[in-house]
């Protein structure tokens, strides 16, 4: 039979795996997404280019968020919630859930990065 403080000192080294963030992917060059935009539709994907088309706005229910697009020789639309601080011209590595096809409200998005919460 083990000690109690064994199951305890296994149970925090669990916790302390658990809580580890995930190592970060390397990013994959915008042309392979755009050749196969569907084996990669609703996957995590990490990209980087240089932003162009920077656009801030508010929706109508008072919501910030930013779209553009980035490129490395060819270009994804990238969308995020609020006004990060960012320049068209800028070189920048980002992460997300990208989708082929997406649908909201009347409107669809092809190739687009919803970044991740936070990330920018």
């Amino acid at each position: 039979m083990f000690p109690t403080s064994r199951f305890i000192g296994l149970g925090f080294c669990f916790v302390l795996l658990a809580a580890s963030p995930a190592p970060s992917a390397s990013p994959t060059p915008i042309a392979t997404i755009l050749a196969a935009p569907a084996s990669f539709d609703g996957q995590h994907v990490t990209v980087n280019g240089t932003i162009q088309q920077l656009s801030e706005r508010t929706s109508r229910r008072g919501n910030d968020y930013t779209t553009f697009d980035l490129c490395d020789g060819s270009c994804v639309h990238v969308y995020s919630y609020g006004h990060p601080k960012l320049s068209n011209g800028q070189t920048l590595t980002v992460s997300g859930k990208f989708f082929a096809d997406k649908h909201v409200g009347n409107a669809d998005f092809k190739n687009e990065i919803d970044v991740d919460e936070g990330s920018l």
